[in-house]
């Protein structure tokens, strides 16, 4: 089913019992982010550049990622503890 239908986050929600409220999805479409916007899901990006032959998308309705590391804590030194 398509993730830009609302069964298919109620199917979803369903099988793995996620909290929209506390849920963070990622997806390049924006239909699909308004369909888990629509849901409840709380927190959505979009990825600025999701084709590396094209330049990073402008305008987006949604925050965009320029880079999934932007998501990651900033690595922590060996022996700097």
């Amino acid at each position: 089913m398509p993730k830009e239908h609302p069964e298919f986050w109620a199917a979803l929600q369903q099988r793995d019992n996620f909290d929209p409220a506390r849920t963070l999805f990622i997806d390049d479409s924006e239909s699909v982010l308004r369909s888990a916007e629509r849901f409840g899901i709380a927190h959505l990006l979009t990825v600025a550049q999701p084709d590396s032959q094209r330049p990073p998308r402008e305008g987006l309705h949604f925050p965009a990622l320029q880079h999934f590391d932007d998501l990651l804590p900033i690595p922590v030194r060996t022996g700097f503890l």
